[in-house]
């Protein structure tokens, strides 16, 4: 019997050793590299495999499964520079509901015959502004920016109210969740003919983060008059890759109204709809819509969700346009979607074109820099690992700091061969649960039930066993 409970024992613990180690999946391979500091290009296409949008479960790994060090990030800067960019700004009344902030946030189109383009160039809606009512906050349009936001320079008509102004900042990408990011007093004074100007507001946001600012003015904001807002940024000048684009095509939406929400549903509005899917979880900095040969100038709405099981979110509304310009089709400029990793999109355009369109989305994602130390075991994998337990606690960009501080390195850059693994392998194509784990609750179950069946009969035994 003893024997019996120790080979239970040792299957539980074989399975749950099996169970507990993380599967490591190649993804690429790097041959015979010449060096020791090496460096990739990863596009979006890492990303089909990956479970987490930024990349946390990447691992490198040498012949034996050696995991290596390494850091994922852009290439390194060779000098700085300082940039000022004007930015579009935008009042707002007391009580404006978001949906207001979205249609004075939205483009209008500029025709160059000259140049022979088509761009967009973001107004205010005069109609839209309630003069009357008193403005509540500014909006500050960070959408078309593509870099981080270091500062903002706010510059303002001086008198004696609004000489010092309590500024607080906060952040959003749908103008309707806004997140704060800080507070800060400016000043314009100004004696005998000398100033003391002090309107910079350090903003520290990431490549990005938000889409809109709002300065909400606690001092100093009674008829204040904003003349011009302007971001400030000190660049880091770096050879990058070029912007890694790519298309998915879509099918005609079984609903075929506007999935838009307002404060109250508003009754259906027919519209021409299509929906897409894509295999990976890319951030996406941009997207455009091919339209092919159709002349279009009315409203696009395009929407984003993880899943089936979650609402769609608005992510763009305003005017898209494709218009033949000289013997060229040009549309409006890509939009900004502030690293999206949604893979399921809808495009809701004018119902006059349902019958006539195929619209496709072009994707756009900055590539990342892959770096990592090799050691004399080549050839190297590019790996996925299927374990979240393993992948949240990575370490490697810590260590890889610490092995590369204070030395000058010449990196190489390696070319990796695709090894295109099984979509099914990974946990976000394949079934949730793996059959470790399937194996793992077989046995448990299995060795639970023997062991009671055991000690029912050890119970009737020692019942026998005092009855004589």
């Amino acid at each position: 019997m003893m024997r019996i409970k120790n080979y239970l024992l040792g299957g539980f613990f074989f399975c749950a050793s099996v169970v507990a180690t993380a599967e490591v999946i190649p993804v690429y391979q790097i041959d015979q590299p010449a060096g020791t500091y090496l460096q990739t290009t990863l596009t979006h296409d890492i990303y089909r495999y990956a479970a987490d949008s930024k990349l946390n479960d990447l691992v490198v790994t040498d012949q034996q499964g050696n995991k290596l060090p390494y850091r994922i990030g852009s290439a390194h800067p060779v000098k700085e520079q300082v940039q000022h960019s004007p930015l579009h700004f935008f009042p707002v009344a007391v009580g404006a509901p978001p949906e207001t902030l979205l249609a004075l946030s939205s483009a209008s189109i500029k025709l160059d015959a000259n140049e022979i383009s088509v761009s967009v160039e973001k107004t205010v809606n005069e109609q839209l502004l309630d003069k009357s009512a008193p403005i509540d906050f500014f909006v500050v349009d960070l959408s078309d920016t593509r870099a981080r936001a270091d500062k903002l320079i706010v510059d303002w008509q001086v008198n004696e109210t609004n000489q010092y102004l309590e500024v607080q900042v906060s952040g959003t990408n749908d103008l309707t969740n806004w997140s704060n990011i800080t507070q800060a007093t400016l000043a314009q004074l100004q004696k005998d003919g000398q100033k003391l100007v002090r309107n910079k507001i350090n903003l520290n946001l990431t490549e990005m983060q938000y889409a809109y600012v709002r300065l909400k003015f606690l001092r100093g904001g009674e008829k204040l008059q904003l003349t011009g807002i302007t971001l400030e940024n000190t660049e880091k000048v770096a050879a990058t890759p070029v912007v890694d684009s790519w298309k998915v095509t879509g099918e005609l939406a079984d609903e075929q109204e506007s999935v838009l929400l307002t404060g109250d549903r508003a009754p259906g509005v027919s519209v021409a709809a299509w929906e897409f899917t894509r295999d990976d979880i890319a951030p996406v900095s941009r997207l455009g819509i091919e339209l092919g040969s159709i002349m279009y100038g009315d409203v696009v709405r395009i929407f984003s969700r993880s899943s089936d099981k979650q609402p769609w979110q608005l992510v763009h509304q305003g005017i898209w346009f494709n218009a033949q310009v000289g013997n060229e089709w040009q549309q409006s400029d890509a939009i900004t979607v502030n690293n999206n990793s949604d893979t399921q999109w809808r495009v809701e355009l004018n119902e006059f074109i349902r019958t006539k369109a195929a619209p496709v989305i072009v994707f756009h994602h900055q590539p990342e820099t892959l770096q990592f130390i090799a050691n004399n075991s080549a050839p190297f994998n590019i790996a996925i690992e299927t374990d979240p337990a393993q992948y949240k606690q990575n370490t490697s960009a810590q260590v890889f700091s610490q092995l590369i501080s204070g030395k000058k390195i010449q990196w190489v850059q390696a070319n990796f061969t695709e090894l295109k693994p099984a979509m099914s392998s990974f946990a976000r194509h394949g079934l949730q649960v793996s059959w470790k784990t399937i194996l793992f609750w077989a046995i448990l179950m299995l060795a639970v039930g023997v062991l009671v069946l055991v000690a029912l009969r050890l119970v009737k035994q020692m019942s026998v066993e005092k009855t004589l």
